[in-house]
């Protein structure tokens, strides 16, 4: 007998399916809170949460029992995935569930937006009937830019152009090959700004996208833009927003999301020209049966079968494997995250495993590690290791596998190259030193060993005295401490490679100041 806790509510649908399976125990007490979970979570097997629920390193580790976490939705920022890990616990969630929904819910709020439907029916509830106040624009011919072209991204541009709108799309993570199939524009940053009427945002939140639309991206914007946003809430420097809504440029926007949610006191609210919903994107009675049904299903194949379907944490293979190359998949894992931050966009990607210990596994769940590493950092969905093909796939990058008993001295190494434009590649390998530590053995045409965690810096410099002192004199002027260094020389081009662990991230300001040196050809920062 397995019992499954439902926390944060499901829709019947998927409910339906755990109560009628055979050997199951399903308990769905109303408001629970994080002391009540944690009193009753040790005598379950599974639980299933939504958004409220936090699965802390805490909860974890009181349970035991607890096999299985499902999430029915895409994100699992409220589960500690790597708690969940060292426990043997395995994540699943449901990406690409609630896709669809998202992606209307978009078109609905461009729609509203575009002819002030919401202003027009509060006008009609006071008795108004203002004609002329609500002189809308029209979608047709106008030109759309879609920043990001994950899969709602995607949905969204489809729909847009059977509108016949000119779509635009951004994305430095994708080649002008995968927008082109799509039938959309491939543009830069700076041009989908200054050319679209309609902006949409589909890229998820990190460094890299945080503020992307920022008091300096929005002075680029064409004057009367309109901006969506049902992604996320740190993409838009809001208090910019509001200024410039102010001042006219922007026209008018339609938010979803928010920094703050709820947003309670930002200006935004008291602007006209600005509507709103809360958080709605993935809340359709579809989208929410989709992910009820999703859930319940994977939830069941595990602990019936040990059929493992969208885990975050788990590879599709048998347990006798896993533990084998266990070592292996967290290798692959990072060299995928390495090249994915080292080259961009990638058009192409080559995996090649060579050594005894590699020769007679299956080597499929570490090619969906390599590309869960390179695509995961970019992408707005959730990447678990069954979806990172689709992805790879829909983004059109093309994929090399091979295999070789031959290997630079090590019993099991794996090379992964990235091709970039123009043929540009790179190439990194790497190698498990006493059965559990991953290495970095050789980048491009640098030997070395370096340690595949935290943050890095990976500088390329002409092989002249001096320049290691100035490295090591502008991290400390920037209170950079270095944890490791390793150095590498190219004797043939008079080069040399330091890839050099910190403390802490680097501030642009230091790389910048790094990359002045006349000696410096390159500086890239990489978090593993």
């Amino acid at each position: 007998m397995f019992k499954i806790l439902v926390c944060d509510g499901l829709d019947e649908s998927g409910l339906n399916i755990l109560r009628s399976a055979e050997a199951i125990e399903l308990d769905m007490p109303e408001g629970l809170g994080a002391d009540q979970i944690r009193d009753v979570l040790p005598a379950y097997d599974a639980m299933i949460v939504r958004s409220r629920t936090k699965v802390t390193a805490d909860l974890i580790k009181a349970c035991d029992r607890l096999k299985v976490i499902g999430r029915a939705g895409t994100g699992v920022d409220n589960i500690d995935v790597e708690a969940a890990k060292e426990r043997g616990v395995l994540v699943m969630n449901t990406p690409g569930a609630n896709a669809m929904a998202a992606a209307e819910h978009t078109l609905a709020m461009m729609l509203a937006l575009s002819r002030h439907l919401p202003q027009a029916t509060a006008s009609m509830r006071s008795g108004l009937w203002e004609k002329k106040k609500f002189l809308g624009a029209e979608l047709y011919h106008q030109t759309l830019g879609v920043a990001g072209l994950g899969k709602i991204g995607s949905i969204v541009a489809d729909r847009a152009l059977a509108m016949k709108m000119r779509v635009l799309v951004f994305d430095p993570h994708i080649g002008p090959q995968a927008a082109k199939g799509l039938g959309v524009e491939y543009v830069s940053l700076d041009e989908l700004l200054a050319s679209s009427d309609f902006i949409t945002l589909h890229t998820p939140l990190n460094d890299e996208t945080h503020h992307i639309l920022n008091r300096e991206t929005l002075a680029k914007t064409k004057p009367g833009v309109r901006i969506i946003n049902c992604a996320r809430g740190g993409l838009i420097d809001e208090q910019a927003l509001g200024d410039f809504l102010l001042r006219g440029h922007v026209a008018g926007a339609a938010l979803d999301v928010f920094e703050k949610e709820p947003p309670v006191g930002s200006p935004l609210l008291k602007m006209e020209n600005v509507i709103f919903t809360p958080h709605l994107g993935a809340s359709s009675r579809q989208a929410q049966e989709n992910v009820s049904l999703a859930i319940a299903s994977q939830i069941l194949d595990y602990l019936q079968k040990g059929l493992i379907r969208n885990a975050v944490d788990f590879p599709s293979i048998s347990l006798k494997d896993y533990e084998r190359l266990k070592p292996y998949l967290l290798l692959a894992e990072r060299l995928g995250s390495l090249q994915g931050q080292l080259c961009r966009p990638v058009l192409e990607l080559r995996v090649t495993y060579g050594g005894a210990d590699l020769l007679d596994v299956p080597t499929e769940s570490l090619t969906q590690s390599v590309i869960k590493g390179l695509l995961d950092p970019i992408l707005a969905e959730k990447v678990n290791l069954i979806n990172a093909p689709v992805l790879l796939k829909q983004r059109q990058i093309k994929l090399i596998t091979s295999t070789t008993s031959q290997s630079r001295g090590y019993t099991g190494e794996i090379t992964v190259t990235a091709v970039g434009p123009r043929n540009i590649q790179y190439s990194a390998t790497g190698a498990v030193f006493w059965g559990t530590q991953v290495r970095l053995v050789r980048l491009n045409d640098y030997m070395l060993e370096a340690g595949l965690q935290g943050v890095n810096l990976i500088v390329q410099n002409l092989d002249k005295p001096g320049t290691i002192g100035h490295i090591g004199l502008t991290l400390g002027n920037f209170d950079l401490n270095i944890a490791d260094m390793h150095l590498s020389r190219s004797h043939a081009e008079q080069r040399a490679l330091a890839m050099i662990k910190l403390d802490g991230e680097a501030p642009r300001e230091a790389l910048e100041s790094l990359r002045s040196h006349p000696n410096i050809i390159s500086v890239q920062q990489v978090k593993l």
